[in-house]
């Protein structure tokens, strides 16, 4: 800075020496063109009164600064001044009578002369006063100068995250002022920088970066949406609407290839929650192999190149396991591109941050609904039992007859299921039980719902059906299904058989437990007639 205001202050004398100069020789030569101008006239008025021109004539001529008067036979109307002899002499020439010119040349050596000493009079003193002033601004505007220099690489270390960069002057009064002010702001910024790193640090697992101040702006903001984000899963009514506001997180960070894994510790079964793109294992079916979750920790094989035998690919992956204690455990399994490695490490911080605040809100999400699964499902068969239904039925009646729609109570019984108990132990019991439970699940839909009514009896709750021919077609593919199916018992293969009644509502019946009571007459009747049969109600029966 100071080189450029001491050229800026080089660059201003020298214009103003220039015009001053030219303004000097302008006027210079002004004044001389109007001085042999009036000699030229005081010495045309003398040859007109002198009897003896040639004598005044010869006067004239040894005069230093006049070369030469003399008279040309020609008639000229006005004066002229003009250059001759290469700008050596003044020639002016004017009308002496009506027959003559009068022509005198001057010698312009004396009036260059003095042109010239004023020039280099000018040009010298410029010179000195530009030297003066240079050395003058130069001893006085450094140390400021050096204040602005050291404010801006202060500033540029600032960037940096270096706030230890302070100034320092030999200057007194307000410039001393100015730097201890300055230097008190710099300590105040560098311990509430400081305060801050310290606390989202704590928050947020991150390197320190190039560009602090920026980074620390990205990570507020990011903490200040993960506390937003902790809020509505905390209102979220389930587990699923928790992970479908972790998706949306996920894909909000662009990634490409990822999944979510739900593992339930207490049945050592797993979920896949979500998945995206390609994630090169099957971590859904061989989750008890995951390092993660036997490790109970993040791995990174960009740390440890083939860390985990169940990745099939050649890339790089990360996963993440989050609610690793207690009934339930997630992983986050990212895939890796060469192309996406810097985006997933940048953002890899604020994604564990945001599966760390999910984590205890999950796990509590999921006990409490693994608690009120235990007080609406039979555990043996993993059905609804008939708390739910007495939940449940008023609320489907009223959607039923809201959209005129049909609804078709199947009550089953297994026929002879005493005699397995009898033969072959209540654990051969349980067996049946669960096989033909299975079977029912895999033959209905999932908008439709599958009660254990009581001992061997289950409930099927047909929703929006339409005729007897599609209510009828499901009932035989159960029926038809059991009775096909073998069922291992130790060493031997037992077969069974079912019976089915069917109610139909609202044509047999208007409100739910009467829809129920006639399916479970219709059944008996099945039973009446042989067994391993399938009977719509009717008001005869």
């Amino acid at each position: 800075m100071k080189k450029k205001i001491l050229f800026i202050i080089a660059a201003i004398m020298i214009i103003s020496t220039l015009i001053r100069t030219l303004i000097i020789t302008y006027t210079f030569l002004n004044f001389s063109n109007t001085t042999i101008t009036n000699e030229a006239i005081l010495i045309k008025d003398i040859l007109t009164e002198v009897k003896d021109k040639n004598r005044f004539l010869e006067i004239i001529r040894n005069s230093q600064h006049i070369l030469d008067v003399k008279f040309i036979p020609e008639k000229t109307k006005t004066e002229s001044i003009s250059f001759k002899e290469n700008n050596k002499a003044f020639e002016v020439k004017m009308p002496f009578n009506d027959y003559e010119t009068l022509i005198i040349l001057f010698n312009t050596k004396d009036y260059y002369k003095k042109l010239s000493n004023a020039i280099y009079q000018l040009i010298a003193i410029a010179v000195i006063s530009l030297i003066v002033i240079i050395l003058t601004v130069n001893y006085f505007l450094t140390p400021y100068l050096e204040i602005l220099e050291n404010v801006r690489r202060s500033t540029a270390s600032i960037l940096k995250g270096n706030f230890n960069d302070t100034l320092d002057t030999k200057l007194k009064g307000e410039a001393k002022d100015f730097v201890d002010s300055y230097n008190t702001f710099l300590k105040k910024l560098k311990d509430s920088f400081g305060v801050i790193e310290e606390k989202y640090t704590s928050l947020i697992e991150k390197e320190k970066s190039d560009d602090p101040l920026n980074d620390a702006k990205e990570t507020i903001e990011q903490l200040a949406n993960i506390f937003k984000f902790k809020r509505l899963i905390e209102d979220d009514s389930s587990c699923n609407d928790v992970f479908q506001r972790l998706i949306d997180i996920l894909n909000g960070f662009n990634l490409k290839h990822y999944a979510l894994i739900g593992i339930d510790n207490n049945e050592k079964k797993s979920t896949l929650i979500y998945k995206n793109g390609d994630i090169c294992c099957n971590v859904e079916n061989e989750f008890l192999e995951c390092r993660a979750y036997r490790l109970r920790k993040m791995i990174n094989s960009m740390q440890y190149p083939k860390i985990c035998k169940l990745h099939t690919c050649d890339n790089d992956y990360i996963c993440i396991p989050y609610s690793a204690g207690g009934n339930f455990t997630g992983i986050l399994k990212i895939n890796m591109t060469k192309n996406d490695e810097e985006h997933i490490n940048k953002n890899l911080p604020y994604i564990k941050a945001y599966l760390n605040e999910l984590s205890a809100i999950i796990e509590a999400k999921y006990t409490l609904e693994l608690l009120h699964n235990q007080t609406i499902k039979d555990p043996l068969t993993n059905t609804y039992n008939r708390r739910y239904l007495e939940n449940i039925l008023p609320m489907l009646i009223n959607n039923a007859k809201r959209r005129n729609g049909k609804i078709a109570f199947l009550m089953l019984d297994i026929d002879y299921f005493k005699k397995v108990n009898d033969t072959y132990g209540h654990k051969a019991g349980d067996t049946v039980l669960k096989t033909i439970s299975d079977i029912i699940k895999k033959s209905i839909r999932k908008s439709d719902i599958l009660i254990r009514y009581g001992g061997e009896e289950f409930l099927i709750i047909l929703q929006n059906v339409n005729d007897y021919d599609d209510i009828y077609k499901v009932a035989e593919k159960i029926r038809s299904s059991v009775e096909k199916t073998n069922i291992h018992i130790d060493e031997n293969i037992i077969h069974k058989t079912i019976s089915i009644g069917v109610s139909i509502f609202p044509d047999n019946c208007s409100e739910g437990n009467e829809c129920i009571k006639e399916s479970d007459i219709a059944l008996y009747k099945a039973k009446e007639e042989g067994r391993n049969k399938i009977i719509f109600y009717k008001s005869n029966l």
